[in-house]
């Protein structure tokens, strides 16, 4: 007779304080046969795995690389490799606990291995955390939206005219990961005279957090964990 099959589940650890993982997620990892986590070839671990390290002490881990690349083909392979290492797991009848950085359903590279895992049958749950654009609004002591006001997020990666027509038709906008375009981006804060309503956060709650009130003199050493939030309201 074969071994009932594990389950899967995908928890988001937070934004970087260990005290913002969830009850819920610490009680799952506590409950894990083995922690999968996701890494950079040559990362020495990844941030998600340092969030939750006091609570997996001793358990197996499966560390699964995934570059940081825009090519298409060499993400797919590694998300399709690191989806079958999963479900050898849980063929053998281990529950295995995916980590990722602040919340499973927000730019999260756990997304790319749990859609074959959920496609192929197994039984699954995913376990929401704080995302960074919650993190840094309450860092900075400012609402995401409020009233009839609207809010757009995206990743600031690449197309700044996209960039450029969110910010202009919404009430409000959070910008992630533009810490390699920052001063692109601030041209564009500038052209729609925003730059004063624009604050961010790189690293919020971690301990190298930096806290940005005035975006007219950001460094130049930004963090790719970076959060920026641009909030006209209503007007």
């Amino acid at each position: 007779m074969s071994l009932p099959k594990g389950k899967f589940y995908g928890i988001g650890v937070g934004p970087g304080d260990p005290e913002l993982l969830t009850l819920k997620g610490r009680r799952l990892l506590e409950e894990a046969d083995c922690i999968a986590a996701p890494k950079t070839r040559g990362e020495a671990g990844s941030t998600a795995l340092h969030i939750v390290e006091p609570f997996i002490a001793g358990k197996p881990l499966l560390e699964l690389v995934l570059p940081m690349t825009n090519d298409k083909t060499l993400l797919e392979q590694a998300w399709a490799e690191g989806a079958q290492t999963v479900m050898a797991r849980l063929d053998a009848g281990q529950n295995v606990a995916f980590i990722t950085l602040g919340d499973a359903s927000l730019f999260s590279t756990l997304m790319y291995i749990f859609r074959p895992i959920k496609a192929a049958g197994y039984a699954w749950e995913l376990v929401p955390g704080i995302n960074a654009p919650s993190a840094a609004a309450a860092r900075l002591g400012i609402g995401l939206a409020d009233g009839k006001e609207d809010l757009a997020i995206l990743a600031a990666t690449a197309d700044l005219a996209k960039v450029e027509r969110t910010i202009a038709s919404h009430s409000n906008t959070v910008l992630m990961k533009g810490a390699a375009q920052w001063p692109a981006i601030a041209e564009i804060l500038k052209r729609q005279g925003v730059l004063d309503k624009t604050a961010a956060v790189e690293r919020c709650t971690m301990e190298s957090e930096r806290v940005f009130t005035d975006v007219s003199q950001m460094p130049e050493d930004l963090s790719y964990f970076l959060t920026a939030i641009i909030r006209k309201g209503t007007e």
